[in-house]
């Protein structure tokens, strides 16, 4: 079985969906295919301060903590810029042809959950991705070869280079490959009519749940799944 969840990584919401996403996966006893998406494309590039709406903010992250189960870590308070999330969005869609999306997925969340960063700018999301691809390595490894990265040497694929050098999305911040953008269009175009546009949402065979209700089913399928493999009840595992 494989359950598909929309979420966006700006959403409070969809960091909790992420780590349930997670907490399933991890039991082995279903596949999970979190699809990336834009709830709102028109905030601003440069931020948007959180500070322009507390108590908005100051609602969702109540409720947020209030739906988390023992393990989950809900976001303690809103970033103070409200990314755009238009490159990471594209970055995760590439990061599916380089099979590391789950990984990116983490990291894009905890960049803005955890560490409170803006990351609006195809730059930042770039340095995210190059970080994941090809990880710093100790000092002196590789002196063979030290003008390229020691997975190359391995792999004939062309580009692949700049793809490890973090280069997956353009510089304007949409994705790289015709791929990726057929990848982002199918996603939103999938997500929005069932979902009515709210993150995050969970496509079922009898429909399509969103908001505080997929998150409900989610935790039901996380106790479900560490029953079926006896494990502990606890997402964080």
């Amino acid at each position: 079985m494989t359950l598909i969840v929309y979420g966006d990584f700006n959403c409070p919401y969809s960091y909790l969906a992420s780590q349930r996403v997670d907490a399933i996966m991890s039991t082995g006893q279903a596949g999970v295919e979190w699809r990336a998406v834009e709830h709102d494309p028109r905030l601003a590039l440069t931020g948007t301060p959180s500070s322009l709406d507390p108590q908005t903010w100051e609602r969702e992250l109540t409720e947020v903590a209030g739906l988390a189960q023992p393990g989950e870590q809900p976001p303690a308070a809103a970033p103070p810029l409200i990314s755009n999330t238009g490159a990471a969005v594209a970055a995760y869609a590439e990061a599916v042809t380089d099979g590391v999306q789950d990984e990116l997925r983490r990291r894009l969340f905890a960049e803005i959950w955890v560490r409170q960063r803006h990351i609006s700018s195809p730059y930042e999301v770039r340095q995210l991705v190059r970080d994941l691809m090809y990880p710093a390595g100790q000092q002196g490894e590789h002196l063979a070869v030290p003008d390229l990265p020691p997975r190359t040497l391995h792999s004939p694929q062309p580009g692949l280079l700049p793809r490890l050098s973090g280069c997956t999305i353009a510089p304007d911040g949409g994705p790289l490959t015709t791929q990726g953008y057929r990848r982002i269009r199918q996603w939103r175009q999938e997500w929005l009519p069932g979902s009515e546009g709210a993150v995050p949402a969970l496509t079922l065979s009898d429909g399509v749940l969103s908001g505080v209700a997929a998150l409900a089913h989610l935790a039901d399928f996380v106790a479900k799944a560490a029953l079926g493999a006896g494990v502990p009840l606890t997402a964080g595992s």
